[in-house]
């Protein structure tokens, strides 16, 4: 018998082992920060943060198993920014998530059962946030949320910096007068 015929057979899958550690590495270091950002950029609605997590540790996935995909430094930030970009684009092209205006909005209630404990301030603030025009949401959430510069949140929603920024101006100032609270900005 030969040496050769001692050692184990190479793993074939060797990579894809590899690859289904780190992204459950990955997942257990971010999963909740990523869900609690997702949840709060669909305006307190679990399933659609969840939907999104779900969405963005599969984007994960798929660039972890192409080799020639750039290095990811930031995994947080870059899942985070995939999760909001999901739920913005989703709402954006759901229609039924979208309120007509002075119109009563059935059924838009803030899904509580997956939380142990909400204090008022948060459910609040979550009202709040649901209320903001959807143009208004999104800029707030892109730059306070996902973390992204003023011009990458103008680029993902086709508009300029100063309308980003406008808009971010106008949803502090609705924020402020729902909550009752100081901006912090």
């Amino acid at each position: 018998m030969s040496a050769a015929a001692d050692e184990p057979a190479p793993d074939p899958g060797g990579e894809e082992d590899d690859c289904e550690r780190e992204i459950e590495a990955l997942y257990a270091a971010f999963n909740q920060t990523v869900m609690r950002k997702a949840t709060l950029a669909a305006a307190g609605h679990t399933q659609d943060g969840w939907d999104a997590t779900q969405h963005a540790f599969i984007k994960a996935w798929e660039h972890l198993r192409r080799p020639e995909a750039p290095q990811i430094t930031n995994w947080q930030g870059w899942l985070v920014k995939t999760a909001i970009r999901h739920v913005l684009f989703a709402r954006r092209h759901d229609s039924s998530t979208v309120p007509l205006e002075d119109a009563d909005r059935p059924g838009d209630q803030v899904l509580l059962e997956d939380h142990v404990v909400l204090k008022e301030t948060y459910q609040n603030t979550l009202d709040a946030i649901a209320d903001l025009t959807e143009r208004q949401r999104q800029a707030l959430v892109l730059v306070h949320i996902a973390g992204c510069s003023t011009t990458e949140a103008a680029r993902d929603m086709a508009v300029t910096n100063s309308t980003v920024r406008n808009l971010i101006h106008q949803a502090r100032v609705r924020l402020t007068a729902a909550t009752g609270e100081a901006s912090d900005a």
